[in-house]
């Protein structure tokens, strides 16, 4: 065995460990880099669109310089080359070169939910993606051209992530915390097909409507995750993993009503199959607790973006594994000295007993997200401060 797949092994170990309660050799640190390893390493999102090596060596650099035991997601997700092949506003590269905006395209109609219900696939591909993508409207040859251009920049961008996973476990001794995805079906309507404005009339005068489509879009959002009812067991390392978008728009009883009934057939076949769930918590999530605290124990991870972590950590931490803690605004204004005093009350009242991962409070997006010398400090701090006795 090499030293760096041993380096590997005892990280992913050191966060399995602590994801089921107990304590690990160290507290785990996880990296949230985002498209901020763009900037940092002095690339461009259009040098990556143009080279796709590029992402390799964009996204490798700050765990270079930057003590991590995992790193949240690896590489560019949403790119602004796929919107352009479509024909599509819905990503755009920014100003400052070094980040990909999302601007909101969802235009299905509120009288069209009967046919979303009748037939799903058929009105996504063959009405709401030609009004979407304008390179998709087009003659039937042409049509052909744009999507045979799409799956040949997919095959190339997939073969560079796929090889970007590879470089940071082989070179750099740093897992990918998250594998595939628990996609929600009513994210899925607030994303894709309603937007914000029309999910959140939905809730209030279109409640059988939204509820009929949620229900319409489940079998789709679970074949988006790999588990057949063939599928015995899935890994319990990389985690499957929730990016959650509406839910701090919703009340708690939103939230039961048309979020939780299809989200919850979906990551119990993960529990089944032995796998474990890290959810990114968007806002704050204290009135939905109730929720976080009827996961099977052991089985989820929670990274905390707008919630007080001390709070949180008495009140879902003996179910759920924390994940967060360090403020971004603290590691972009404060001091060293404060940010580690900081970074060390954190690791005294949350890490005893395990269920503890340090990470920032948001994912870090552009070069004035952080001032880079606190968060190697904080990092290395708790990598050595953080030992269990």
């Amino acid at each position: 065995m090499s030293d760096m797949q041993k380096i590997y092994d005892e990280k992913v170990k050191r966060i399995v460990t602590t994801s089921n309660h107990q304590e690990p050799d160290r507290v785990p640190v996880l990296s949230m880099f985002g498209t901020w390893a763009i900037s940092y390493a002095g690339g461009t999102v259009q040098e990556m669109a143009d080279n796709p090596e590029k992402e390799i060596e964009y996204f490798c650099k700050p765990h270079e310089d930057i003590y991590s035991d995992a790193t949240y997601t690896a590489g560019l997700a949403f790119d602004a080359k796929t919107a352009d092949i479509l024909g599509t506003k819905s990503h755009f590269i920014s100003d400052d070169g070094t980040t990909v905006q999302h601007h909101e395209t969802c235009l299905m109609e509120t009288e069209e939910y009967p046919e979303l219900i009748s037939d799903p696939m058929g009105y996504t591909f063959n009405k709401l993606m030609p009004r979407k993508c304008a390179n998709l409207n087009k003659s039937s040859s042409e049509n052909y051209e744009t999507l045979k251009n799409l799956v040949e920049h997919w095959k190339v961008k997939g073969a560079a992530q796929a090889k970007l996973v590879s470089t940071l476990k082989e070179k750099l001794g740093v897992p990918v915390i998250t594998g595939n995805f628990v996609y929600p079906p009513m994210d899925a309507i607030f994303d894709y097909y309603r937007g914000f404005k029309g999910t959140s009339l939905d809730m209030r005068r279109n409640q059988k409507e939204l509820q009929e489509g949620v229900e319409a879009l489940f079998d789709f959002c679970s074949g988006l995750m790999g588990i057949t009812p063939e599928t015995k067991s899935v890994p319990e390392f990389p985690f499957y993993a929730t990016m959650m978008h509406m839910p701090t728009f919703m009340n708690p009883k939103q939230f039961e009503k048309f979020f939780w009934p299809t989200y919850e057939k979906m990551w119990r076949k993960v529990y089944e199959c032995g796998g474990k769930l890290i959810i990114f918590l968007e806002g704050n999530w204290e009135n939905k607790y109730e929720f976080l605290n009827s996961f099977p124990k052991n089985f989820a991870l929670g990274i905390l973006e707008g919630d007080d972590v001390f709070k949180a950590k008495k009140l879902i931490g003996d179910n759920m594994t924390i994940v967060g803690g360090m403020p971004m605004d603290l590691l972009r204004v404060g001091t060293k000295e404060k940010c580690i005093d900081y970074a060390k009350k954190v690791v005294d009242e949350c890490a005893p007993g395990g269920g503890y991962i340090f990470a920032s409070t948001r994912e870090m997006l552009s070069k004035g997200d952080v001032n880079v010398e606190n968060l190697k400090a904080v990092n290395q701090f708790v990598h050595e401060y953080g030992i269990y006795k």
